[in-house]
Protein backbone atom coordinates (compact mmCIF):
# COMPACT_ATOMS: atom_id res chain seq x y z
CA UNK A 1 0.00 0.00 0.00
CA UNK A 2 1.37 3.38 -1.03
CA UNK A 3 0.56 6.55 1.19
CA UNK A 4 -0.28 9.43 -0.73
CA UNK A 5 0.74 13.11 0.63
CA UNK A 6 -1.72 16.37 -0.15
CA UNK A 7 0.29 18.08 -3.02
CA UNK A 8 -1.92 20.46 -4.52
CA UNK A 9 -5.64 22.59 -3.97
CA UNK A 10 -7.68 24.38 -6.43
CA UNK A 11 -11.25 25.50 -7.39
CA UNK A 12 -13.22 25.38 -10.46
CA UNK A 13 -16.48 26.87 -11.62
CA UNK A 14 -19.22 25.19 -10.97
CA UNK A 15 -21.18 25.20 -14.55
CA UNK A 16 -24.91 26.15 -14.16
CA UNK A 17 -26.46 22.63 -14.52
CA UNK A 18 -23.78 20.81 -14.43
CA UNK A 19 -23.67 17.50 -11.67
CA UNK A 20 -20.83 16.59 -10.41
CA UNK A 21 -22.57 13.56 -8.41
CA UNK A 22 -24.60 12.27 -11.48
CA UNK A 23 -21.13 12.69 -13.65
CA UNK A 24 -19.06 10.35 -10.88
CA UNK A 25 -21.08 7.80 -9.97
CA UNK A 26 -21.89 6.51 -13.67
CA UNK A 27 -19.99 3.61 -14.02
CA UNK A 28 -17.72 3.90 -11.20
CA UNK A 29 -16.48 1.50 -8.74
CA UNK A 30 -16.40 1.77 -5.13
CA UNK A 31 -12.73 4.22 -4.71
CA UNK A 32 -13.64 6.15 -7.45
CA UNK A 33 -16.88 7.16 -5.81
CA UNK A 34 -18.58 6.68 -2.12
CA UNK A 35 -21.38 8.54 -2.19
CA UNK A 36 -20.22 12.30 -1.60
CA UNK A 37 -16.84 12.31 -3.45
CA UNK A 38 -15.74 11.77 -7.08
CA UNK A 39 -12.00 10.51 -7.22
CA UNK A 40 -9.81 10.72 -10.32
CA UNK A 41 -6.75 9.10 -11.20
CA UNK A 42 -4.77 11.89 -12.95
CA UNK A 43 -1.68 9.74 -13.55
CA UNK A 44 0.36 6.95 -11.74
CA UNK A 45 0.52 7.58 -8.22
CA UNK A 46 -1.89 10.66 -8.07
CA UNK A 47 -5.26 11.20 -7.42
CA UNK A 48 -7.61 13.45 -7.62
CA UNK A 49 -10.79 14.48 -4.96
CA UNK A 50 -13.86 16.44 -6.17
CA UNK A 51 -16.26 18.12 -3.85
CA UNK A 52 -18.72 20.14 -4.64
CA UNK A 53 -19.32 23.54 -2.44
CA UNK A 54 -22.01 26.06 -3.17
CA UNK A 55 -20.71 27.38 -6.67
CA UNK A 56 -17.62 25.98 -7.01
CA UNK A 57 -15.87 22.58 -7.01
CA UNK A 58 -12.76 21.82 -4.71
CA UNK A 59 -9.87 19.67 -6.36
CA UNK A 60 -7.50 18.30 -3.87
CA UNK A 61 -4.85 16.19 -5.64
CA UNK A 62 -2.97 13.43 -3.42
CA UNK A 63 0.74 12.24 -5.01
CA UNK A 64 2.98 9.65 -3.85
CA UNK A 65 6.05 10.96 -2.64
CA UNK A 66 8.26 12.41 -5.28
CA UNK A 67 5.70 12.34 -7.87
CA UNK A 68 5.01 15.48 -10.17
CA UNK A 69 3.12 14.03 -13.27
CA UNK A 70 0.11 15.03 -11.86
CA UNK A 71 1.27 18.74 -12.70
CA UNK A 72 0.65 18.34 -16.38
CA UNK A 73 -2.97 16.81 -15.49
CA UNK A 74 -4.26 19.75 -13.12
CA UNK A 75 -5.10 21.82 -16.60
CA UNK A 76 -7.09 18.62 -17.79
CA UNK A 77 -9.73 18.00 -15.34
CA UNK A 78 -11.98 20.05 -16.22
CA UNK A 79 -11.94 18.15 -19.92
CA UNK A 80 -12.05 14.75 -18.08
CA UNK A 81 -14.83 15.75 -16.35
CA UNK A 82 -16.73 16.95 -18.97
CA UNK A 83 -17.47 20.89 -16.88
CA UNK A 84 -17.87 23.20 -19.65
CA UNK A 85 -19.21 20.91 -22.42
CA UNK A 86 -21.86 22.37 -24.43
CA UNK A 87 -24.92 19.08 -25.27
CA UNK A 88 -27.53 21.85 -25.90
CA UNK A 89 -27.55 20.14 -29.44
CA UNK A 90 -27.95 16.49 -27.84
CA UNK A 91 -30.59 17.36 -25.42
CA UNK A 92 -32.64 18.47 -28.29
CA UNK A 93 -32.23 15.47 -30.77
CA UNK A 94 -32.99 13.37 -27.58
CA UNK A 95 -35.65 15.08 -25.93
CA UNK A 96 -38.90 12.07 -25.95
CA UNK A 97 -36.87 9.96 -27.42
CA UNK A 98 -37.69 6.29 -26.70
CA UNK A 99 -34.20 4.93 -25.90
CA UNK A 100 -32.39 8.08 -24.57
CA UNK A 101 -35.34 10.67 -23.66
CA UNK A 102 -35.99 9.37 -20.06
CA UNK A 103 -32.06 10.15 -19.15
CA UNK A 104 -31.76 13.78 -20.37
CA UNK A 105 -35.19 14.00 -18.62
CA UNK A 106 -33.99 12.86 -14.96
CA UNK A 107 -30.07 13.40 -15.24
CA UNK A 108 -30.10 16.57 -17.49
CA UNK A 109 -26.46 17.69 -15.54
CA UNK A 110 -24.90 13.77 -16.31
CA UNK A 111 -21.49 14.05 -18.58
CA UNK A 112 -19.10 11.68 -19.51
CA UNK A 113 -15.98 11.00 -16.79
CA UNK A 114 -13.31 9.87 -19.34
CA UNK A 115 -10.38 8.12 -18.61
CA UNK A 116 -6.75 6.63 -20.15
CA UNK A 117 -7.00 5.13 -23.48
CA UNK A 118 -5.64 1.81 -21.60
CA UNK A 119 -8.29 2.40 -18.90
CA UNK A 120 -10.64 2.89 -21.93
CA UNK A 121 -9.83 -0.39 -23.81
CA UNK A 122 -9.60 -2.64 -20.68
CA UNK A 123 -13.13 -1.91 -19.86
CA UNK A 124 -13.76 -2.35 -23.88
CA UNK A 125 -12.42 -5.88 -23.73
CA UNK A 126 -14.05 -6.70 -20.57
CA UNK A 127 -17.12 -6.14 -22.17
CA UNK A 128 -17.14 -8.42 -25.32
CA UNK A 129 -19.74 -10.94 -25.26
CA UNK A 130 -20.52 -10.12 -21.91
CA UNK A 131 -23.66 -8.87 -19.96
CA UNK A 132 -23.15 -5.28 -17.54
CA UNK A 133 -22.51 -7.71 -14.64
CA UNK A 134 -20.34 -9.78 -16.01
CA UNK A 135 -17.81 -7.49 -17.94
CA UNK A 136 -17.50 -4.81 -14.77
CA UNK A 137 -17.59 -7.90 -12.65
CA UNK A 138 -14.18 -8.91 -14.48
CA UNK A 139 -12.91 -5.42 -14.66
CA UNK A 140 -13.55 -5.64 -10.41
CA UNK A 141 -11.78 -8.16 -10.02
CA UNK A 142 -9.03 -7.47 -11.85
CA UNK A 143 -8.57 -4.06 -10.30
CA UNK A 144 -8.34 -6.35 -6.75
CA UNK A 145 -5.81 -9.15 -7.59
CA UNK A 146 -4.06 -6.56 -9.89
CA UNK A 147 -3.93 -2.78 -8.58
CA UNK A 148 -1.81 -1.20 -6.17
CA UNK A 149 -3.49 0.46 -3.23
CA UNK A 150 -2.96 4.28 -3.06
CA UNK A 151 -4.35 5.51 0.88
CA UNK A 152 -5.65 9.01 0.73
CA UNK A 153 -7.44 10.78 3.61
CA UNK A 154 -10.81 10.08 1.84
CA UNK A 155 -9.97 5.56 2.16
CA UNK A 156 -8.38 3.78 -0.32
CA UNK A 157 -7.94 4.14 -4.01
CA UNK A 158 -7.16 1.32 -6.63
CA UNK A 159 -5.00 2.33 -9.60
CA UNK A 160 -5.63 1.02 -12.55
CA UNK A 161 -3.79 -2.18 -13.29
CA UNK A 162 -0.56 -1.51 -14.93
CA UNK A 163 0.45 -2.74 -18.42
CA UNK A 164 4.05 -4.47 -16.99
CA UNK A 165 2.14 -6.29 -13.93
CA UNK A 166 -0.43 -8.27 -15.94
CA UNK A 167 -0.46 -11.63 -16.67
CA UNK A 168 -1.91 -14.97 -18.01
CA UNK A 169 -2.17 -16.16 -14.75
CA UNK A 170 -3.38 -13.24 -13.53
CA UNK A 171 -6.01 -11.93 -16.49
CA UNK A 172 -7.72 -15.70 -15.95
CA UNK A 173 -8.07 -15.80 -12.31
CA UNK A 174 -9.81 -12.37 -13.19
CA UNK A 175 -12.41 -14.59 -15.67
CA UNK A 176 -11.45 -12.98 -18.34
CA UNK A 177 -10.98 -16.06 -20.22
CA UNK A 178 -10.24 -15.43 -24.41
CA UNK A 179 -9.84 -11.94 -23.43
CA UNK A 180 -6.40 -12.53 -21.56
CA UNK A 181 -5.00 -12.83 -24.92
CA UNK A 182 -6.05 -9.62 -26.31
CA UNK A 183 -4.98 -7.57 -22.99
CA UNK A 184 -1.49 -8.92 -22.84
CA UNK A 185 -1.28 -7.85 -26.92
CA UNK A 186 -2.44 -4.56 -25.97
CA UNK A 187 0.26 -4.61 -23.32
CA UNK A 188 2.98 -5.75 -25.33
CA UNK A 189 2.63 -3.45 -27.85
CA UNK A 190 2.46 -0.15 -24.94
CA UNK A 191 -1.04 1.12 -25.62
CA UNK A 192 -0.54 3.02 -22.77
CA UNK A 193 1.66 5.17 -24.08
CA UNK A 194 -1.08 6.44 -27.07
CA UNK A 195 -3.27 9.35 -27.04
CA UNK A 196 -6.09 10.35 -29.03
CA UNK A 197 -4.37 11.13 -32.29
CA UNK A 198 -2.80 7.33 -32.51
CA UNK A 199 -5.90 5.86 -30.42
CA UNK A 200 -6.69 4.04 -34.01
CA UNK A 201 -3.44 1.88 -33.88
CA UNK A 202 -5.35 -0.71 -31.57
CA UNK A 203 -7.73 -2.15 -34.76
CA UNK A 204 -4.05 -3.98 -35.71
CA UNK A 205 -4.80 -5.69 -32.12
CA UNK A 206 -6.23 -9.28 -32.89
CA UNK A 207 -9.70 -9.30 -30.91
CA UNK A 208 -10.45 -5.65 -31.16
CA UNK A 209 -12.98 -5.07 -33.35
CA UNK A 210 -15.12 -1.80 -34.67
CA UNK A 211 -16.97 -2.38 -31.06
CA UNK A 212 -14.20 -2.41 -28.69
CA UNK A 213 -12.92 0.14 -31.25
CA UNK A 214 -15.15 2.74 -30.74
CA UNK A 215 -16.11 2.36 -27.32
CA UNK A 216 -12.40 3.36 -26.64
CA UNK A 217 -12.46 6.17 -28.37
CA UNK A 218 -16.29 7.60 -26.74
CA UNK A 219 -14.30 6.68 -23.03
CA UNK A 220 -11.19 8.05 -23.58
CA UNK A 221 -11.49 10.93 -26.06
CA UNK A 222 -15.15 11.82 -25.86
CA UNK A 223 -15.82 10.98 -29.99
CA UNK A 224 -19.14 11.40 -29.11
CA UNK A 225 -19.38 10.05 -32.69
CA UNK A 226 -17.98 6.71 -32.61
CA UNK A 227 -21.16 4.22 -31.81
CA UNK A 228 -19.92 0.68 -30.12
CA UNK A 229 -22.66 -0.87 -31.52
CA UNK A 230 -23.33 -4.17 -30.13
CA UNK A 231 -26.49 -6.92 -30.92
CA UNK A 232 -27.94 -5.37 -27.02
CA UNK A 233 -27.97 -2.18 -28.90
CA UNK A 234 -28.98 -2.99 -32.09
CA UNK A 235 -32.00 -4.95 -31.08
CA UNK A 236 -33.41 -2.30 -29.41
CA UNK A 237 -32.92 0.74 -31.65
CA UNK A 238 -34.39 -1.61 -34.27
CA UNK A 239 -37.50 -2.54 -31.99
CA UNK A 240 -37.62 1.48 -30.96
CA UNK A 241 -37.57 2.76 -33.93
CA UNK A 242 -39.29 -0.06 -36.05
CA UNK A 243 -36.55 -0.10 -38.49
CA UNK A 244 -35.12 -3.97 -39.38
CA UNK A 245 -32.05 -4.43 -37.73
CA UNK A 246 -29.31 -4.05 -40.64
CA UNK A 247 -30.62 -0.66 -40.25
CA UNK A 248 -30.07 0.54 -36.82
CA UNK A 249 -26.71 2.43 -37.13
CA UNK A 250 -27.68 4.86 -39.54
CA UNK A 251 -30.79 5.18 -38.23
CA UNK A 252 -28.78 5.93 -34.74
CA UNK A 253 -26.80 8.24 -36.94
CA UNK A 254 -30.17 10.09 -38.68
CA UNK A 255 -31.11 11.00 -35.44
CA UNK A 256 -28.36 11.73 -33.21
CA UNK A 257 -25.66 12.90 -36.17
CA UNK A 258 -22.31 13.24 -34.05
CA UNK A 259 -23.96 12.03 -30.81
CA UNK A 260 -24.95 9.14 -31.68
CA UNK A 261 -22.16 7.91 -29.68
CA UNK A 262 -23.65 9.78 -26.35
CA UNK A 263 -26.89 8.48 -27.12
CA UNK A 264 -25.34 4.73 -26.93
CA UNK A 265 -23.76 5.08 -23.60
CA UNK A 266 -27.16 6.99 -22.24
CA UNK A 267 -29.01 3.91 -23.71
CA UNK A 268 -27.46 1.38 -21.17
CA UNK A 269 -28.08 4.32 -18.78
CA UNK A 270 -31.59 4.73 -19.12
CA UNK A 271 -32.26 0.79 -19.46
CA UNK A 272 -30.04 0.10 -16.12
CA UNK A 273 -27.55 -2.43 -18.87
CA UNK A 274 -30.65 -4.60 -18.62
CA UNK A 275 -30.17 -8.05 -20.00
CA UNK A 276 -32.02 -8.11 -23.56
CA UNK A 277 -34.86 -9.64 -23.05
CA UNK A 278 -35.71 -7.27 -19.87
CA UNK A 279 -34.55 -4.26 -21.60
CA UNK A 280 -36.57 -5.20 -24.75
CA UNK A 281 -40.17 -5.66 -22.25
CA UNK A 282 -38.95 -2.22 -20.47
CA UNK A 283 -38.48 -0.34 -24.10
CA UNK A 284 -42.43 -1.76 -24.88
CA UNK A 285 -43.78 -0.50 -21.57
CA UNK A 286 -42.06 3.08 -21.94
CA UNK A 287 -39.78 2.55 -18.65
CA UNK A 288 -36.65 4.54 -19.87
CA UNK A 289 -35.78 6.12 -17.08
CA UNK A 290 -33.30 4.39 -14.58
CA UNK A 291 -33.20 2.93 -11.02
CA UNK A 292 -35.34 0.42 -11.80
CA UNK A 293 -32.43 -2.87 -10.60
CA UNK A 294 -29.48 -2.62 -9.29
CA UNK A 295 -26.24 -3.34 -9.42
CA UNK A 296 -26.75 -0.41 -12.62
CA UNK A 297 -24.01 2.13 -14.02
CA UNK A 298 -25.36 4.47 -11.87
CA UNK A 299 -24.70 1.96 -8.80
CA UNK A 300 -21.96 -0.02 -9.73
CA UNK A 301 -20.03 2.19 -7.11
CA UNK A 302 -22.46 0.85 -4.40
CA UNK A 303 -21.30 -3.00 -4.82
CA UNK A 304 -17.96 -2.73 -5.48
CA UNK A 305 -15.85 -1.34 -2.49
CA UNK A 306 -11.80 -1.27 -2.42
CA UNK A 307 -11.94 -3.44 0.14
CA UNK A 308 -14.28 -6.50 -0.21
Amino acid sequence: MVKLEKAYETELRHPPGYSLTDTGRLYSFGWMYDGSLVKIELCSGSVAVLRETNNTIIVEVFAEKGQRCWEDMIGKIQWMMGLNEDIDDYRKRARDDPLVGGVVETLPGLRLRSCSIWYAVLVAVCQQNASFRQGWGMLYKLHLLASRRLRTPYGLYLETPRPDKLSYHVLREARLGYRARTVMELARRRVEELDCSSVDVIREVHGIGAYSHALTKLLACRDYSSLPLDRWLKRLAAEAYRVPEPSASSELARRFGKWKGLAALHTTVGFDAEPLRRALERLRRGENKPGKTEPSPLSLWRYTPPEP
